[in-house]
């Protein structure tokens, strides 16, 4: 197996880790890389923060919009993919 990964597949694997679809193998290399990459490094911190804010913004938008006003939303969304 190689260790070193680039660039483009070390960000393909944050997003992956994220999801929870990555194996202890390509976790390991993952972590190597990111060891070294401080590109890499960044690009891993910043993912994370926009999935928590990203959280937090879809929990406010759940709690505060009415059933009618998601139903609105939903339809639009499904209006403007077919």
């Amino acid at each position: 197996m190689k260790w070193m990964i680039t660039c483009k597949e070390a960000t393909n694997m944050i997003s992956k880790k994220e999801e929870g679809k990555i194996s202890l193998p390509g976790y390991l290399r993952l972590w190597y890389h990111l060891s070294i990459c401080k590109m890499c490094s960044l690009f891993n911190k910043q993912n994370k923060l926009i999935i928590k804010q990203a959280g937090k913004l879809h929990q406010h938008i759940h709690d505060e919009l009415s059933t009618q006003d998601k139903q609105a939303i939903i339809n639009q969304l499904e209006n403007s993919t077919s």
